[in-house]
């Protein structure tokens, strides 16, 4: 693995768990309001898969981001940013409404929007303090 890309893989990792826990935290407070319902899926379950994948993701995030970096408007955490939200339009809000008209299962997109609208700018911010190419 090249130096740039082990930075950004491990940079992302780690601004997937931080991200990873700002989506349990917010996750938490949605389903506490009840704008959206727990899944059957039991809770401990749910929270050990969101870190887990937050981190894998992250990972990968990282990787596609090192390759961005360039083309993104900003600096440092602002560049980071700017990534977390294409994420957040690009993996929830898109996949949300495809899911929407396919499925019909709002309550999933609710969930899922709600939890990425946190999780990907912080986890973008994060990523965009950590990288430095």
């Amino acid at each position: 693995m090249k130096d740039g890309y082990q930075k950004a893989v491990i940079a992302g990792a780690v601004a997937g768990v931080v991200g990873g826990i700002v989506a349990v935290i917010f996750g938490a407070i949605g389903l506490s309001i009840g704008l959206y319902q727990a899944g059957p899926v039991p809770m401990a379950n749910t929270v050990a898969a969101i870190i887990v994948l937050t981190i894998i993701f992250g990972a990968i995030f990282g990787a596609i981001y090192s390759k961005l970096y360039d083309s993104l408007p900003g600096v440092g955490i602002l560049k980071g940013l700017y990534f977390g939200l294409l994420l957040l339009l690009i993996k929830d809000i898109m996949n949300g409404l495809y899911i929407v008209f396919t499925t019909a299962n709002v309550n999933y997109v609710i969930g899922s929007i709600w939890i990425g609208i946190f999780l990907h700018p912080v986890f973008g911010s994060v990523l965009g303090a950590l990288y430095r190419k």
